[in-house]
């Protein structure tokens, strides 16, 4: 029985474009011990990775000292055989240098006047993928690349981690509606001046082209938060007397308040549309092949818009800028031939 390390600890959505890659590895792992160390951004959604042979760990998103000398203490202690690097960061590469008789496996990062690992390291590597920052034409997909370091072959079919997880509300009547996920945050609204009467416009299109709206927002409580309670039906995941979603969906508008990641996670995988400002939702969205309407603002950077463009055929996006009926005839535009 192989050991077997993936390192992960980063943001949320970038588990999303890593979750094939993964998938590839504990397909070809079956019968080995697995270890995944994710960050604790990642934490609520340990139960990506439920396997009787999988062992989850939590990481800070920069290693402090303390957990740089565990990490060292891990291995000189134990026989690992696999080191899968999916989170470029330099001490994990450093590793390698000690660890002659383990196959490390990693994503290298090119940067202008930046390099992770340096160029040295990666001789000590037995298999990396290089993420070419510093080419300015459209290059592959991180999801892309680390797919392939990860690859072992697998038919198409077997490519996409199957997730079933039991939440705690009963989605079954939500099932009976085609719905809208629409993901609200403050900042970017509120950057480009949008009040909440602009927003509902927003909301309305989505009603007129026959969606319910299921409304999510901010974790951190601000005016928009009080305004959708005071404006919406609202349910409260955090309200004991909760336990279960409402029979039928006479509301056009609901606004779900401390959802969980479970109950998260099955709302997205059962809606027919998610409209949010581009980050985990929307992620999670192509993960699960859901049609998106991804909203950037206009300091996003070409580069990265390329890196982490999802393959989703159903994929829309938009650069949100001040209300006007020149942006509310765009957001008409796109949502008609969703």
């Amino acid at each position: 029985m192989k050991n077997i390390i993936i390192f992960k600890n980063d943001r949320l959505g970038d588990l999303f474009h890593s979750l094939n890659g993964i998938n590839n590895i504990m397909n070809e792992h079956k019968d080995d011990n697995i270890e995944i160390y994710l960050s604790n951004y990642s934490k609520s959604f340990s139960f990506l990775f439920d396997k009787t042979n999988v062992k989850i760990n939590y990481l800070n998103y920069s290693l402090s000292l303390i957990e740089k000398l565990k990490i060292f203490k891990i291995f000189l202690n134990n026989s690992i055989d696999k080191v899968f690097i999916l989170s470029p960061k330099n001490y994990f590469f450093y590793l390698s240098l000690f660890f002659k008789k383990t196959k490390f496996y990693g994503v290298t990062i090119k940067e202008k006047n930046k390099e992770r690992p340096i160029t040295y390291i990666n001789k000590f590597l037995f298999k990396f993928r290089t993420n070419n920052r510093k080419v300015k034409k459209r290059g592959e997909s991180i999801k892309y690349i680390i797919e392939d370091l990860c690859s072992n072959n697998l038919q198409s079919n077997d490519r996409m981690i199957n997730i079933n997880p039991k939440c705690n509300f009963n989605f079954e009547i939500f099932l009976q509606n085609k719905y809208c996920h629409f993901h609200f945050k403050k900042f970017l609204y509120e950057k480009k001046n949008w009040s909440f009467s602009n927003l509902n416009t927003f909301l309305n299109i989505l009603i007129k082209n026959k969606y319910k709206v299921l409304l999510t927002s901010d974790i951190e409580k601000n005016e928009f938060n009080k305004i959708f309670k005071d404006k919406f039906k609202t349910i409260d995941f955090e309200d004991s007397n909760n336990n279960e979603l409402p029979s039928d969906l006479t509301d056009d508008i609901i606004y779900l308040e401390n959802i969980k990641s479970l109950d998260l996670f099955n709302l997205i995988k059962n809606a027919s549309l998610v409209v949010s400002p581009h980050g985990t939702m929307t992620v999670m969205a192509s993960y699960l092949n859901v049609p998106v309407l991804d909203i950037f603002d206009n300091t996003i950077n070409k580069i990265a818009f390329y890196e982490y463009k999802p393959d989703n055929k159903n994929y829309k996006f938009m650069i949100l800028k001040s209300f006007s009926e020149k942006q509310l005839f765009k957001i008409e535009r796109l949502l008609s031939d969703v």
